[in-house]
């Protein structure tokens, strides 16, 4: 799934970041495929649309999204990635592969240590997580990224993610050295009602094509039904 960085909504989370004092963001969910990946490259893509210089940190061990590039590294630790599923590139720091990196990064201080670093070279930064109810000895705890970030943003996918988890999801951040600065949700599996509107005209076959397109042409441009609940 690909979301425009250009996005009102994407702008609407872009504008509280901002009046956050927001530099480093950890974007994090409850269970898989929730749009994690897809919400910090908007972020990301957003960011440098601002001028921001930005880095992008794939802390998503259970399914990491981006690849390096062969291209010459800018600096230590800090690659050329490649999103896995379009062309989209940006500067970022990989998923830790070795054992060792990995433990390294469940120690709020040590990723607390990291970011200090990068934000002598980068204005904003965003961290992609690991689920938070997706725990193993594999995954680096999203909570344990949360503390050492600005703040937090919690996905959630309507219509999927099941209110038990999102109360334990909120539980898992309730500490008070995180900060949650809201929680967004994905309705990519609920189309819109113009949508749905649009697809029920398209079944009444015995209109005319041409009346079938003015109707949904007048479903699309009505105001009302454009309005977000």
């Amino acid at each position: 799934m690909t979301i425009p960085a250009t996005h009102a909504e994407i702008e609407q989370i872009f504008i509280q970041a901002e009046l956050a004092h927001c530099q480093s963001l950890c974007i994090t969910s409850t269970q898989s495929g929730e749009g994690v990946t897809s919400l910090a490259i908007a972020l990301t893509e957003r960011y440098l649309l601002a001028g921001y210089r930005t880095l992008i940190v794939d802390l998503n061990v259970h399914k990491p999204s981006f690849n390096i590039l062969d291209i010459p590294s800018l600096e230590k630790n800090e690659f050329w990635l490649e999103h896995a599923n379009s062309t989209q590139c940006f500067t970022g720091v990989p998923s830790p592969i070795n054992s060792q990196e990995q433990l390294d990064y469940k120690r709020p201080g040590y990723l607390k240590r990291n970011i200090d670093v990068w934000r002598k070279e980068f204005d904003r930064i965003v961290i992609d997580t690991s689920p938070l109810l997706n725990v193993n000895k594999g995954n680096i705890p999203a909570q344990i990224v949360a503390t050492a970030c600005d703040h937090t943003i919690l996905t959630v996918l309507a219509g999927v993610t099941n209110k038990h988890d999102i109360v334990q999801a909120i539980k898992m951040l309730g500490s008070n050295q995180i900060q949650l600065l809201g929680t967004v949700l994905n309705t990519k599996e609920q189309p819109s009602l113009i949508f749905e509107l649009c697809r029920e005209v398209s079944r009444l076959v015995l209109l005319p094509e041409k009346w079938r397109t003015v109707i949904k042409n007048k479903i699309r441009n009505n105001h009302f039904l454009s309005i977000s609940i």
